[in-house]
């Protein structure tokens, strides 16, 4: 709007309007900047969560990041990772999430592997990557032609899903120009950097839950291998945090070891007045007319909660959506960084779960 002053015309100032960024146009950190009535420079350490910039600041200006539809750009982001060595880092704006395990009908299914999925393609939106899945099993991919496919398509960042059975042999990647991150506790044979469920944390909650209610002889089955997966971590949580440590270990139950048929005699011997198991998967397997009456008491939780479960038992939700953003961030930075190849110091990032109740009928 203009007015005539003397003759002279003159604009008259109003205030910005807060408005949306036309789609041509893609929103940078100075558009954040003016609607949000900071310095460029808050705006960029506030999207990065710096210790300098107050956490309400941080939020707020997310937000206004948010609404104005900012995405952050992966070349630019890899360009000022390496601006220092006066060379300019390309990147496909890509991460390769490979399922390790399952068909494409399967991991589309699955909510344990949905959830995974969603936190990985939100996180990845986020950061200006796009999600592109593998499945090397289905698609019979050896790791001499997985690679020879994401050389390709430019894709340096690749993100492996958890494998229930590990993977035994060398997959043949050609690690030397990837960075790569591994979801869950399954064994490689290349130590690589991961991200997984904290399940010490989890144990532990478990049973804080379970003394909380009266529980004083919990016990516990597991499996050996899932325990060795996470450096004893199961078995070391269960014995610390027991509440008579000298009798933690005999009141734990290796199912893989002892099986399914010695589980009523040891029950009976053992008589713990509380159950948890490390997965709802067990219950299946060592159900006795004993367990069930623990279970209808309100005496069995599991360590691996799932949603809508018919017995609700109560326990620690394994967060992998969580884990799968983790992966993303973790997995672009060392992309961006250059970091490419075998880790000399592989990284482990791990994350607690949530605890949710259920009814007791």
């Amino acid at each position: 709007m203009t007015v005539r002053s003397k003759g002279a015309l003159r604009r008259r100032k109003t205030a910005p309007e807060f408005v949306q960024p036309m789609s041509s146009r893609r929103c940078t950190i100075k558009d954040i900047a003016a609607h949000a009535g900071v310095a460029v420079s808050t705006v960029s350490y506030a999207l990065r969560n710096h210790p300098s910039i107050p956490k309400e600041t941080c939020a707020r200006i997310q937000a206004v990041g948010e609404k104005l539809g900012y995405r952050p750009d992966p070349q630019i982001s890899a360009l000022m990772a390496h601006i220092g060595r006066g060379r300019a880092v390309p990147s496909s704006a890509r991460i390769a999430l490979v399922w390790m395990q399952g068909k494409r009908a399967h991991t589309r299914s699955d909510d344990f592997f949905l959830q995974m999925r969603e936190g990985a393609n939100e996180r990845a939106g986020l950061r200006g990557y796009h999600l592109e899945e593998f499945w090397p099993d289905e698609d019979r991919l050896s790791g001499p032609r997985l690679t020879s496919i994401l050389k390709a398509r430019g894709i340096q960042s690749v993100i492996f899903s958890p494998s229930i059975e590990g993977v035994a042999s060398d997959y043949g990647l050609g690690w030397e120009n990837l960075a790569c991150v591994v979801l869950g506790h399954a064994r490689w044979p290349v130590e690589l950097h991961r991200v997984a469920h904290d399940h010490y944390h989890g144990i532990c909650e478990c049973l804080q839950r379970m003394t909380a209610a009266g529980v004083t002889r919990p016990a516990i089955v597991l499996t050996e291998e899932i325990n060795q997966r996470t450096d004893s971590a199961v078995k070391a949580a269960f014995i610390t945090h027991h509440p008579s440590e000298g009798r933690a270990r005999g009141l734990i139950y290796p199912l893989d070891q002892k099986g399914a048929r010695a589980f009523p005699a040891w029950l009976r011997t053992h008589n713990p007045d509380g159950v948890l198991l490390l997965r709802r998967e067990m219950w299946a397997d060592v159900k006795t007319p004993r367990l069930e009456k623990l279970r209808q008491a309100g005496r069995v939780w599991c360590a691996n909660w799932k949603a809508g479960d018919p017995l609700e038992l109560p326990g620690i939700q394994q967060r992998y959506d969580l884990a799968a953003r983790a992966a993303v961030d973790l997995v672009t930075g060392l992309e961006q960084s250059r970091t490419l190849g075998l880790p000399d110091h592989p990284q482990c990032v791990q994350i607690r779960g949530d605890w949710r109740e259920h009814t007791v009928a």
